[in-house]
């Protein structure tokens, strides 16, 4: 891990402060109960009344406004790097942020035109949106698991491993499996390929969706075998003696990315907002991710301790964000033998996977 004192803090370029838009959602696209604005770097905390609006559509500086849906995760840094660098304004883009607390929340929020841009894990629940004609668009990639100590992985609990009872994952069948958004989550389908290996399917074990921040809990009670941790939970409950690392994710999967809604997708401000975002991504290359600087930034937009990230592994990003169809239609093949689609057979990623944002870079 790279701290303050063995690597170069990252440069600053158009530091200027961010706003965060909390919102608490009653439901999938319902009223925000809500509603706190954050800035960046110490700054007063600013207020914000901007709804999601229409890309494109004139905010009070002339720029187009654009509202982003994420999960707040460090796999999505470079959006926390593009915002405080700038980089979206440098495009004429007002972005603004809606946090939600799932990934099929950010998903739908899209499939909607209620955000233009969803950040998140690719879920049963996208597919199924698409397959029912919401225009969505995978258009890019976020962060993919980098080699060595891995940042997600499939644990038991460590109790269980003294006591011979959860050995590896071929000990899982039977079991109860913690996975933040369970079935048909992007976490259900790291816990099949995990599996895979050893003969072990989904339908021999029952997935139960626990939040990441309580799956350490979970274990340490006995209420599960095992559980899909991702950083920083991971790092802690491995330390703290409550999980056994028993299968690390594979590196370079980004089972994260960034999404289109359908109306946003053809618009000018679509190439404009993955330009800048990509423009981090290119500021993240190398140990770039575990700067003080850029974790400052994901201790902020996550809430997390930046102590807390200082020791957890970091993420790859892909510098063009491009996305990758073949991982997305292993996703669906696996949802669709887990019967978490609502159809019957697989949809060609060549009517939902947009790489053409990444290749067109400005």
């Amino acid at each position: 891990m790279i701290t303050a004192a063995s690597g170069p803090q990252r440069p600053a370029r158009g530091r200027r402060p961010w706003r965060v838009r909390r919102a608490v959602l009653a439901s999938v696209g319902g009223t925000a109960v809500a509603m706190l604005a954050l800035s960046a770097c110490g700054s007063s905390p600013a207020s914000s009344s901007a709804g999601a609006g229409s890309a494109g559509s004139a905010s009070g500086n002339g720029q187009g406004t654009v509202t982003v849906a994420y999960v707040p995760s460090p796999a999505f840094e470079p959006l926390f790097v593009a915002m405080q660098d700038g980089y979206f304004t440098q495009q004429h883009l007002d972005v603004r942020l809606t946090e939600v607390s799932s990934d099929q929340r950010a998903t739908t929020l899209a499939a909607t035109n209620k955000a233009q841009v969803a950040l998140a894990g690719f879920s049963a629940g996208m597919f199924n949106e698409i397959h029912q004609g919401s225009g969505l668009k995978v258009v890019g990639s976020m962060a993919e698991e980098a080699p060595g100590t891995p940042a997600n992985a499939l644990v038991g609990a460590e109790s269980l491993y003294k006591s011979g009872k959860v050995t590896g994952p071929a000990s899982l069948a039977g079991e109860k499996i913690a996975v933040d958004g369970g079935a048909g989550s992007a976490g259900a389908y790291l816990v099949a390929k995990a599996l895979a290996p050893y003969h072990v399917s989904l339908s021999q074990v029952t997935l139960v969706n626990v939040s990441s921040s309580q799956m350490a809990s979970a274990l340490r009670a006995g209420t599960v075998a095992a559980a899909y941790m991702t950083a920083p939970y991971l790092g802690s409950a491995v330390s703290a003696g409550d999980a056994r690392v028993l299968a690390a994710e594979p590196a370079g999967v980004a089972t994260t990315g960034v999404i289109y809604g359908g109306a946003f997708a053809s618009t000018p401000e679509a190439q404009q907002f993955f330009d800048a975002l990509a423009e981090a991504a290119g500021q993240l290359q190398g140990v770039a991710p575990s700067f003080p600087a850029n974790l400052s930034l994901v201790a902020q937009a996550t809430g997390e301790s930046l102590s807390v990230l200082e020791k957890e592994p970091q993420s790859d990003f892909d510098p063009g964000l491009a996305p990758s169809a073949s991982l997305l239609n292993d996703m669906q093949s696996v949802f669709l033998s887990g019967r978490e689609l609502s159809y019957g057979s697989l949809i060609s990623t060549a009517s939902y996977v947009d790489g053409a944002l990444s290749a067109s870079i400005g």
